[in-house]
């Protein structure tokens, strides 16, 4: 979109078409478009560039981008600069879709063309998939059945598909074979946005180039790790999709288990993308799969009730739109889960996500062993001294932070807990997570995408602990454990204080 051409390494190839499935929808108008107009302010869009969205209730025409630039307006982190926008608005248009309809597809097709005429060239295609994962089987057979999956040594197609990749093992597998039978590996782009953030790509850079922490990384030195993803929003617009998944498919299947692959994975050979993910793949097979009982222990789940999250009374997750009554849902889950490797082994890693709780967060929390009180010197009250801990904060601070041993000034020989914060990544205009994914995925850089050998390894990981669950949830009445419940606004249900408090171990504050 501007002549001057950035740096090529980072340049999206001239004569490219990213056509959005959903268009109309929450993913489109909050993470998308906000991520094109940053792509176009930072000069990485080519002149040859245009976004065709498609969606069942979607507007056309002006109204279509008058709407996007109210949308980009609220929530992308500029202002809105005619300059930058301008460029991109013109590059817009927009198609009402019945994605069970042909002809839908056909005049995709022909709009597709007709750009090609006006650019003299093929176009490269990015399909993404910003809708309900139902439609997703359909879209691919329709896609194939016009000719746009076809790619050849001129111009590439590409598909963009949002998670959840099926709803357990089984349906991941038939979405995967549909996708498979039109698509080659390589053209397929299986998105967690998570892997997209600065700070958890971070992780490598923090564990693997500093030889001040390689050493620690093992269960010599480390007692145990805690991973929080922690939300203030509820289920809401999402109930349907929410009442199918419950966090553990949400957020558990996908980015906690992503985030441990990356600060749990052997070290890969070099950068490239395949053995990164041939590691992650290697660490994945290594945590164990809990069996009925060691569900029961290991894993805890709890479910939001009303209460008040950020000076505002919210309902009780059974009192949203849409929720049954008797849903017994998890909006809160933790998870206690081991890798049986050399490195690891012993070690346990707590896994936490909820809805509704206190604070938004997403942090990684290390503690390491405990050093004996005779080795080193203590106050006088022969305190037990603080383990020093390393912290890992993704969202809403990026950052890292460190608790060392330090004696303060005075006569006495006491040591207190001194914190050394290595951030300042939040005073810096970092990327967002979308705008590098979408630039990745043009450009053909696969290495921040999951691989779908990855997705299997997830589902054997949390399939078992959902069927425990069904299984719980379909006996009868008399049976059933009740689910906890925890006001929002809260830390979670008390019974997770519980869970890890069995071992002397406590959650860090959200």
């Amino acid at each position: 979109m501007n002549s001057d051409q950035p740096d090529p390494i980072r340049h999206i190839p001239n004569g490219t078409i990213l056509i959005i499935f959903g268009a109309s929808g929450d993913l489109t108008r909050r993470k998308l478009m906000p991520a094109l107009y940053h792509l176009a302010r930072d000069l990485l869009l080519p002149e040859m560039f245009h976004v065709i969205g498609l969606g069942r209730k979607i507007q056309e025409g002006v109204e279509f981008i008058d709407h996007m630039k109210m949308r980009v307006i609220q929530y992308c982190s500029h202002k809105m600069e005619p300059q930058y926008w301008d460029p991109l608005a013109s590059s817009m248009s927009s198609l009402r879709a019945d994605y069970t309809d042909p002809d839908t597809f056909s005049n995709l097709a022909k709009v597709i063309e007709k750009k090609e005429d006006e650019w003299g060239r093929n176009a490269n295609k990015l399909f993404y998939f910003a809708t309900n994962p139902s439609h997703f089987e359909t879209l691919i057979s329709s896609i194939a059945s016009v000719d746009l999956n076809k790619q050849d040594h001129d111009a590439w197609s590409r598909v963009i598909v949002e998670k959840p990749f099926g709803l357990d093992i089984l349906t991941a597998d038939k979405l995967n074979n549909v996708i498979m039978e039109h698509f080659d590996e390589e053209q397929i782009y299986r998105i967690d946005h998570y892997l997209g953030k600065e700070a958890v790509q971070n992780i490598l850079v923090f564990r693997m180039s500093n030889l001040l922490f390689q050493p620690l990384w093992n269960r010599e030195f480390i007692d145990h790790v805690q991973i929080t993803i922690s939300e203030t929003v509820g289920a809401e617009g999402r109930v349907e999709f929410f009442e199918q998944t419950g966090v553990i498919r949400d957020m558990l299947q996908s980015h906690l288990l992503q985030i441990l692959a990356f600060l749990t994975m052997d070290h890969p050979k070099s950068l490239d993308p395949e053995l990164i993910r041939d590691e992650k793949v290697i660490l994945l097979k290594s945590i164990r799969r809990l069996s009925g009982s060691e569900v029961d222990d290991y894993t805890m789940r709890g479910q939001y009730g009303q209460g008040v999250v950020n000076s505002e009374f919210v309902p009780a997750y059974l009192d949203e739109q849409g929720v049954a009554q008797d849903s017994r849902v998890e909006t809160y889950s933790a998870v206690k889960l081991f890798i049986d490797n050399y490195r690891w082994r012993g070690v346990p890693f707590y896994l936490r996500t909820g809805k509704r709780l206190s604070h938004r967060k997403t942090e990684i929390f290390i503690q390491l062993k405990q050093l004996n009180v005779n080795q080193i010197p203590t106050s006088l009250s022969n305190q037990p001294p603080i383990p020093n801990t390393i912290r890992l904060e993704i969202q809403p601070i990026a950052g890292i932070d460190v608790t060392l041993g330090w004696k303060p000034a005075g006569l006495l020989t006491d040591v207190e807990p001194t914190s050394l914060n290595i951030g300042g990544i939040a005073q810096i205009k970092e990327p967002k997570a979308y705008e590098r994914l979408l630039l990745d995925a043009m450009r053909g850089d696969s290495t921040l995408f999951v691989r779908y050998d990855e997705i299997r390894e997830m589902w054997q990981i949390v399939d078992p602990i959902r069927k425990r669950w069904d299984e719980i949830n379909s006996s009868s009445n008399e049976d059933q454990q009740p689910i906890p419940i925890y006001p929002s606004g809260t830390q979670g249900p008390k019974q997770a204080d519980d869970f890890i408090g069995k071992e002397g171990r406590s959650w860090t504050k959200i």
